[in-house]
């Protein structure tokens, strides 16, 4: 269940932020591992972490908020909320933080972040539908489980009178 823009703008920038934090500090363990001195690997490390993990984290909290603003911002103004809000929003988001470098980022830039969500989208599409075809296949076999399981009952009881009949 999706939560109501104010809640979501909130929520997917704690996410993002999350998100950003923890994929620095990964890339970040592992250039401070593979360039730090021997005897300084740990330390070293950890001070890349403290350095650049909270501005990468800072830096796609931003995205995460614009992002979501826009895609609140365009559900309000179509009155739809269907695959094209996030798509564009993505691309406007991505155009808007780019627009400082110039009409050539920020094209490339727009167009990377539809792109970019446009493809997330279609996963999510994809793994949407598969999911739901093989609910509908659980439910048919369960389906033909439970007639299986009366069928069975039935023949039972029909043996049992059929026994009784001819013992009598």
């Amino acid at each position: 269940m999706e939560l109501p823009c104010p809640e979501k703008i909130y929520s997917d920038v704690g996410a993002a932020f999350g998100i950003g934090l923890g994929l620095s500090t990964m890339v970040n363990i592992f250039f401070g591992l593979k360039r730090a001195p021997k005897a300084q690997m740990i330390n070293y490390t950890f001070a890349l972490i403290r350095k650049k993990a909270p501005t990468s984290g800072g830096n796609f909290a931003i995205w995460g908020a614009g992002f979501s603003g826009f895609d609140c911002s365009l559900s309000y103004i179509r009155k739809k909320d269907d695959i094209i809000n996030p798509i564009a929003s993505g691309a406007i988001t991505g155009g808007l933080l780019a627009c400082r470098r110039g009409f050539k980022a920020t094209v490339s830039a727009a167009a990377f972040g539809g792109i970019f969500i446009g493809l997330i989208e279609a996963g999510s599409y994809y793994m949407r539908k598969r999911m739901q075809a093989q609910q509908m296949e659980m439910i048919e076999a369960q389906a033909a489980q439970a007639a299986q399981d009366q069928a069975m009952e039935r023949a039972k009881e029909d043996a049992k009178k059929h026994n009784k009949q001819h013992q009598q």
